[in-house]
C-alpha cells in the first residue's frame, strides 16, 4: 500500500457537498461582517449607524407616542398601572427585527448573484448573514430597553429577557423562510418585491404593537388568536414586560411556527428542484 493510499485512507478528500457547505459558511460569515462594518468603514461613528437608525425610530416612537398616551395600561382594569411605553416599545424591538430580517433576506438572492453565479453554494444557507447581521442591532436595542425600563419603571427580571430572546429567534426563523421563499419567487415576478414593503406595513398596523389589543373589538379577538400570523410571538413579551394577561392564549403561537414550517419545506422544495431556474432568472 502506497503512502498516497494511506494518506487518503485516513484523511479523505471532502465531497463537493462538503466543500460547498463550507464554502458557503465562510460567505456567510464574511456577508456579515461586511454587513456590520465594511458598509460603513470610514464613517466617523463606523458600525454604530447599523444600530443608530432603529434606536432612532424607538425613541422617536417612545417620544410622540409615550406623551400622546400617557394613560397607564391596566389601572382601568383595577391591575397594576402599567406605562404605554412600556407595552409598546418590546413590540416595536420585535417588529423591527422581523420586518428587517425578511425584506434583506428577500433581496439577498439578487444582491449575491455574483457569489452565487460563480460559486458552488448552499442557496438556502446563504442569506443567513442577513439574520447574523440584525442581530448585533437587536441585542444593542434590547439592553438598552431593559436598562431604560428598569430604571425609569421597575426591575425587569432575566426571565423577561429570556422570553422576549426566544420570541426574537422564532421571528428570525419565521422572517428568514418567508424571506426567502417570497424573495426566490421575486426573481421571476419582480413585483413581489416591490409589494413585499407595503404589505409589511399594513402588517404592523394590524398587529397590536402601538395600541393595546384591548382597543380591537371583541368579535374580532379571535381572529387576532388563531388568525394572525405572528402576533402569537409577540403577545407574551408584551405580557412578560408589563405583568398585564396575555392577549392571546400560548397556543396562539403554533400558528406563526406552522406558517415557517410551510415555508421551509417551500423553500427545501425550490432549493432541490429549482436552482438551476433561480441562477438562470438572476
Amino acid at each position: 500500500m502506497t503512502a498516497q493510499w494511506r494518506t487518503a485512507m485516513v484523511h479523505p478528500l471532502p465531497s463537493a457537498a462538503d466543500s460547498a457547505r463550507r464554502q458557503t459558511w465562510r460567505f456567510v460569515v464574511l456577508l456579515a461582517r461586511q454587513r456590520l462594518i465594511e458598509a460603513y468603514r470610514g464613517a466617523g461613528l463606523g458600525a454604530w449607524w447599523s444600530i443608530l437608525p432603529q434606536l432612532a425610530q424607538i425613541g422617536t416612537l417612545a417620544l410622540i407616542l409615550g406623551a400622546v398616551m400617557q394613560h397607564r395600561l391596566g389601572a382601568a382594569a383595577g391591575g397594576p398601572p402599567v406605562p404605554y411605553v412600556v407595552y409598546m416599545l418590546p413590540g416595536v424591538l420585535l417588529w423591527q427585527l422581523f420586518h428587517d430580517t425578511l425584506l434583506h433576506v428577500a433581496d439577498a438572492l439578487p444582491a449575491q448573484r455574483l457569489i452565487l453565479k460563480k460559486n458552488a453554494v448552499d442557496l438556502a444557507v446563504l442569506p443567513l448573514y442577513v439574520p447574523l447581521a440584525q442581530m448585533a442591532p437587536f441585542a444593542v436595542g434590547l439592553a438598552l430597553l431593559w436598562l431604560l425600563v428598569s430604571v425609569l419603571w421597575q426591575p425587569i427580571g432575566v426571565h423577561v429577557i429570556g422570553v422576549t430572546v426566544l420570541a426574537a429567534a422564532a421571528l428570525l426563523a419565521l422572517a428568514y423562510c418567508i424571506g426567502w421563499v417570497w424573495g426566490s419567487l421575486a426573481v421571476i415576478v419582480p413585483d413581489i418585491r416591490h409589494a413585499l414593503a407595503p404589505l409589511l406595513q399594513v402588517g404592523f398596523w394590524l398587529t397590536p404593537i402601538v395600541y393595546p389589543a384591548s382597543l380591537i373589538p371583541a368579535p374580532l379577538h379571535g381572529v387576532l388568536a388563531w388568525g394572525h400570523p405572528w402576533y402569537g410571538l409577540i403577545a407574551p413579551v408584551q405580557a412578560a414586560w408589563t405583568g398585564l394577561p396575555a392577549s392571546v392564549p400560548p397556543s396562539a403561537a403554533l400558528l406563526p411556527l406552522l406558517l415557517g414550517a410551510i415555508h421551509a419545506l417551500v423553500l427545501r422544495r425550490i432549493v432541490r428542484h429549482g436552482r438551476k431556474l433561480l441562477l438562470d432568472a438572476l
